[in-house]
């Protein structure tokens, strides 16, 4: 073209075998990536936070456009005090050869939901963006073998210096000068070496005691995502797909209110395993505290994984998985066209809930396209070559069946929505036109950032539909981020038209 898928829903054995647990609101994907404006300032953000608490979270931010006077950041946690309650802010260092971007480096000292305060000086005057992020621990640094090795020595250097120099001062401090130790003394200083020999050795067992008890309070820090189980229900005869949190701290005193993202409590994509071929993305409701229903997609039987997105009061996303077997039998049920009112939770159908059934088209370069169920066009404009950790843009337009710039429709706050997982599940990632930040978590953390979050058009889609017909970027969708592994990935792209959810799906590989 000329454009520049009554039984049970069966729990299956695990997600997937290894499956890498890297992030609190993602699956694979640690970085933080985010598209939007600091007051009259046009800025990239990416975050790497560490993967130990505390530690240094790297930062790079891109202003273009020039006139840049200084750029700053501060991390402020979800619970600090309006005044005081944070450090003051770094300055971002430009980056040599690149007049556009600017690095600095952040602590985090404690795990929980931070925003990062981004401000931006310069000849069009200031301008500030929040940007959310889950701080988490990832593990522990264990002590590299050469340097325990050493420090093991030096150890017992130290111990038999200590027992010596005790030794020495039983044996000699109380002689005139120039007389020999006798056999007193050296008795003497003999039961003094065995005495302070085995007061070392104690102590040395209670601070080893200490330290495994100093080891085991920082390993319960590690980051785990919340148990989740799902099942097959019959909801006034039709059927539903129920995730029951069974994690015992979701059970018990860890127990947190959730709050919406986009006006959901919940985010789900049903992906089928393993060919790619079958997609939903639903958004169930809370039966009780610790339920969810969801009216099954209409996907053929089969084997799905099944992410959940969700954020806490606090501000700090997760995203909960498992993987369901779906029975052919347990698909069958009465037609029901019409559901009483006041229908048990989960029967309704979100009026934003859609799925997609199909073959991912393979990216072959710019240009790669596939047909939308209303005729449109959805068009890959991205890199032609996809590497691990390099940034880039997904960018896509759509076209209307006529071949002109497709005008878009808000779709739950946002120009598009797009998810991608690598083939074996081992990367998830929910995306939007302002980059991978929970929106919820941002209206948690900075509330009166969130009509800036997304781009410019972004803003304006939002405040007045009609800007698609009149930007220069009408059609166009772009999601920033950068893969964090290699492999095969289906990214799915979501946009709306004329009232309906219209889903397109390309096949990637991603280089080392």
């Amino acid at each position: 073209m000329r454009r520049g898928r009554g039984a049970r829903l069966l729990r299956g054995a695990g997600l997937v075998t290894g499956l890498y647990v890297a992030t609190a609101g993602h699956v694979g994907s640690n970085n933080v990536f985010f598209s939007g404006e600091a007051g009259p300032y046009p800025v990239s953000v990416v975050i790497r936070p560490p993967e130990v608490i505390p530690g240094l979270a790297e930062i790079s931010i891109r202003v273009p456009g020039g006139g840049i006077d200084r750029v700053t950041v501060r991390p402020v946690r979800w619970d600090a005090a309006t005044e005081g309650g944070a450090p003051p802010p770094d300055v971002a260092a430009p980056v040599a050869g690149d007049p556009e971007l600017y690095a600095a480096e952040l602590w985090l000292m404690t795990v929980g939901a931070y925003r990062v305060e981004v401000a931006v000086e310069g000849s069009r005057g200031d301008g500030e963006v929040s940007v959310p992020v889950t701080s988490i621990m990832l593990g522990v640094r264990d002590l590299p073998p050469g340097l325990g090795w050493i420090l093991l020595a030096l150890a017992i250097l130290l111990v038999a210096g200590v027992v010596a120099l005790a030794g020495s001062a039983a044996r000699e401090s109380q002689l005139p000068s120039g007389e020999a130790a006798g056999s007193r003394q050296r008795r003497r200083a003999r039961i003094t070496m065995a005495a302070t020999g085995v007061g070392v050795v104690g102590l040395l067992y209670l601070g080893n005691l200490w330290w495994e008890a100093v080891d085991r309070d920082a390993r319960s820090g590690i980051f785990a995502r919340l148990a989740v189980e799902g099942a097959m229900v019959r909801v006034g005869g039709a059927p539903a797909l129920e995730i029951a949190i069974t994690d015992p701290a979701w059970r018990g005193r860890d127990w947190s209110p959730l709050v919406p993202d986009h006006g959901k409590l919940m985010h789900m994509f049903v992906v089928g395993a393993p060919g790619m071929d079958a997609f939903a993305h639903v958004h169930p409701v809370p039966v009780d505290s610790a339920t969810f229903r969801v009216p099954w997609p209409d996907l053929p039987p089969g084997e799905y994984r099944i992410y959940g997105d969700i954020v806490h009061e606090s501000g700090f996303a997760q995203t909960v998985v498992d993987t369901v077997m779906v029975e052919a039998a347990a698909l069958t049920a009465p037609e029901a066209a019409d559901v009483p009112p006041g229908a048990p939770a989960g029967l309704l159908r979100d009026a934003d809930d859609s799925a997609w059934t199909g073959v991912a088209v393979g990216l072959s370069g710019p240009g790669s396209e596939v047909r939308l169920d209303d005729g449109s066009i959805l068009e890959w404009q991205g890199d032609q070559e996809l590497r691990v950790d390099e940034e880039t843009v997904l960018a896509f337009r759509v076209w209307d069946p006529d071949e002109k710039p497709a005008r878009l429709e808000p779709y739950m706050g946002m120009r598009s929505h797009a998810a991608l997982t690598r083939d074996d599940g081992a990367v998830f990632v929910h995306l939007h036109p302002a980059g991978t930040i929970s929106m919820g978590s941002l209206a948690v953390l900075a509330p009166d950032a969130v009509p800036m979050a997304g781009a410019g058009i972004e803003s304006r889609l939002a405040a007045d539909p009609r800007a698609a017909s009149n930007s220069d970027a009408a059609g166009v969708v772009e999601f920033p981020f950068a893969f964090p592994q290699p492999g095969e990935y289906t990214i799915w792209v979501q946009v709306k038209r004329e009232g309906r959810i219209l889903t397109g799906a390309f096949q990637a590989r991603v280089l080392e």
